[in-house]
């Protein structure tokens, strides 16, 4: 097996480094650059990812990714200059005395040929260095590595004090179980999936959905790549601690003051916050006309035959204003005990083919019981879901008409999720 050459620090690091090459370059051509990550709740700069930089024929700095995936290009190099910049990255949070944090992305390359017994570089680097591991943070890919040999460096990270982010969250299928195993501090979301949830629709579903589980595991959220208003609103309701994109800068060849972008964070805080309110707002009332609708009905029901009893007087134009889909009854077991009425195409129509299924598994359910003993004819609102036949999201109104009989109406719902559509 190939065995990582060890870290020095002498006084023939600088003559090495001008003698390698790789893919044409020489080293010296390379640069470790830095973009802002900025944190949310404070609006000031709380890190910087160090990002590798390539120096064209025009001397301008381009990005280095593609020589870290390019397969021709000697291992051995590879890793020699990967190691060089995270060198440079460390010089500068080594020099930066102000607080802050620096994130290093891991090559995957190394990860699987350093030896169990074999000490990790970036640590022995920290140490040499005499950098605070409170500071660095190591991001992992999702395509890094096997996951016995992550554990291991994962252990070693954090005993030695340095905190761990899973990078491109989403983008794999392996995710899930780098989460249980690897207890990451961070989790930087995909960048192309975020993108997509902008946009709504089912990727918004299930980049909230990951989010919402990531956080139950106790990380914090870091969303990257956000260059407009809108993404940042999106991050926002991603639960994003902090955020990372164009936005705020590329990457850059110094550090900026903390400050730098407090203003344009708070301005678009503020921004999000009347967007968000006014959405709100209109969520609001569209409740309150379908819970007027939800008592009205429970007042006409027939204790007999309760749905026959109205559904000749339902004005059918008020029901689809309203966006109702469909209604029903159930007992207070969750035992539906009627037909679904279902508005469709102008018209009522039943439909008995949920007779029977039982729905007290629903969140909503245990909620109704629980009010309906606190406070008379309280209508409980489900969170917002998405309809499995039709793909529309929608929430279901319930509320008790008896002590023995609920009546649930399922409405569409209009989305507080700010969108850019």
């Amino acid at each position: 097996m190939y065995k990582l050459q060890k870290f020095s620090s002498s006084t023939n690091d600088a003559a090495n480094h001008h003698q390698h090459t790789i893919g044409g370059y020489s080293f010296n051509d390379f640069k470790t650059f830095y973009q802002p990550i900025v944190e949310l709740s404070s609006g000031k700069v709380a890190g910087y990812e160090a990002l590798a930089r390539r120096r064209d024929q025009s001397a301008d700095y381009v990005s280095a990714g593609m020589i870290f995936v390019d397969k021709s290009l000697p291992r051995e190099e590879k890793l020699l200059l990967d190691r060089s910049l995270r060198k440079m990255a460390l010089q500068q949070i080594q020099t930066a005395q102000d607080t802050g944090f620096i994130t290093l992305n891991i090559s995957p390359d190394w990860i699987d040929l350093l030896a169990d017994d074999q000490a990790i570089p970036t640590l022995n680097m920290i140490k040499q260095m005499g950098v605070d591991p409170s500071r660095v943070i190591v991001e992992i890919t999702e395509h890094c590595g096997s996951l016995d040999n992550l554990k291991r460096l994962t252990q070693a990270y954090h005993q030695a004090g340095l905190q761990v982010a899973i990078d491109d969250f989403g983008a794999g299928a392996s995710q899930i179980d780098r989460v249980i195993e690897l207890e990451p501090d961070f989790i930087k979301l995909d960048m192309g999936l975020f993108k997509a949830a902008v946009q709504g629709g089912y990727a918004a579903d299930v980049v909230l959905s990951i989010v919402s589980m990531a956080q139950r595991a106790g990380c914090k959220i870091i969303c990257e790549g956000v260059e407009s208003e809108d993404e940042f609103h999106f991050a926002i309701e991603c639960g994003a601690d902090f955020i990372q994109g164009w936005l705020f800068d590329a990457a850059l060849s110094t550090w900026v003051s903390a400050d730098s972008y407090l203003r344009k964070t708070n301005h678009l805080k503020a921004s999000f916050l009347r967007r968000k309110s006014q959405r709100l707002e209109s969520s609001a009332r569209h409740n309150k006309k379908v819970a007027r609708t939800l008592l009205s009905l429970c007042r006409q029901l027939d204790a007999t035959d309760p749905l026959a009893s109205i559904v000749e007087t339902l004005s059918i134009e008020d029901m689809c204003r309203l966006g109702v889909l469909q209604f029903f009854l159930c007992d207070q077991d969750g035992n539906q005990i009627s037909d679904n009425v279902i508005v469709s195409s102008g018209c009522l129509r039943m439909n008995d083919q949920y007779l029977g299924y039982n729905w007290s598994h629903r969140p909503y359910f245990p909620i109704l019981h629980a009010m309906n003993q606190l406070q008379n004819e309280h209508v409980v609102v489900s969170e917002p879901y998405r309809d499995i036949s039709t793909g529309q999201l929608c929430k279901t109104h319930g509320v008790f008409i008896s002590d023995v009989c609920v009546l649930l109406i399922d409405v569409l719902a209009e989305d507080v999720v700010l969108f850019q559509s």
